[in-house]
């Protein structure tokens, strides 16, 4: 053996993270990252800046997109002279990116506001900066829905810069679901990075068997895109061959599941409309 050879140290499955080369928030953090360690800070930072000066990176600093009502509230203040509370932002040498804001900036743009806008400086690290914009789009007078928060902490989980808690306290998603998403991003390999949406996600990883839920809701919606995923490959392979005809779909599903078809009719039962079908009153299944 080659003397100089060493052996690298095992990588904690908690920091674990595929290579991501072509994902952009991976990309984009690279690059800030380099900047800061580039670029000296300004020793005076001034509290207002004009929206020109404060560069924006969407893809890594906004968790959701603008909501366009709560946006034309904001443009119709702004046009009125409002000067909305300050722009959360982090200066990374010469350059002061927007951290949380967007529907505010995006506002003074709209109402073709000059002057410059009052700002306060995130004083952490640009991976902490990330983690901050998902806490305050929790907290805004819109906050965050349910799925734009869990594609939040499914783009966090992705850029493999973060542990469990911290994505489920600025996702405001549980442990469970940041864990069921790692599961997700290891079964799918480099495939995750294709899939912006978390629902979309599990769809495409819908084969796995071993994931737990910490609520019904997020059970419903595991089974949801399991079983859209199964009928999408069914309707690929027999193209509409069972659909047409009933009677050779009730064979097929009795050869298939065998004793389990009491189980499997049980269920189907709930998606009978009401006073469809014969014999359901007599029927022992």
């Amino acid at each position: 053996m080659n003397q100089n050879s060493t052996t690298p140290a095992p990588v904690e499955p908690e920091e674990a993270s595929l290579d991501a080369v072509e994902f952009e928030p991976s990309v984009l953090l690279a690059k800030l990252k380099a900047q800061a360690d580039a670029e000296p800070v300004p020793q005076v930072l001034p509290d207002h800046l004009p929206i020109s000066a404060i560069a924006t990176e969407t893809a890594l600093f906004q968790p959701r997109g603008l909501a366009e009502n709560h946006l034309h509230e904001l443009i119709r203040e702004a046009k009125n002279g409002t000067i909305f509370d300050p722009l959360v932002v982090i200066q990374i040498g010469g350059t002061a990116y927007l951290v949380d804001g967007h529907h505010r900036r995006e506002a003074y743009l709209n109402a073709k506001v000059t002057q410059p806008v009052p700002v306060v400086y995130f004083a952490g690290s640009v991976e902490e900066a990330v983690l901050e914009a998902g806490r305050a789009n929790s907290k805004i007078k819109q906050p965050m829905t349910k799925s734009e928060c869990q594609d939040f902490a499914w783009r966090l989980v992705r850029l493999g810069e973060y542990k469990r808690k911290q994505v489920a306290e600025a996702a405001r998603v549980s442990l469970r679901q940041v864990s069921n998403m790692k599961d997700v991003l290891k079964t799918l390999g480099e495939e995750a990075f294709e899939h912006k949406s978390w629902r979309k996600a599990l769809q495409a990883a819908s084969g796995r068997e071993s994931l737990s839920f910490d609520s019904d809701d997020e059970r419903e919606e595991w089974l949801e895109a399991r079983a859209s995923d199964y009928a999408r490959r069914m309707r690929k392979e027999l193209t509409g061959k069972l659909i047409r005809n009933p009677e050779l779909a009730a064979r097929t599903l009795n050869i298939y599941f065998g004793r389990k078809l009491p189980e499997v009719f049980r269920e189907l039962r709930q998606y009978v409309p009401e006073g469809h079908g014969q014999g359901d009153e007599n029927d022992d299944f």
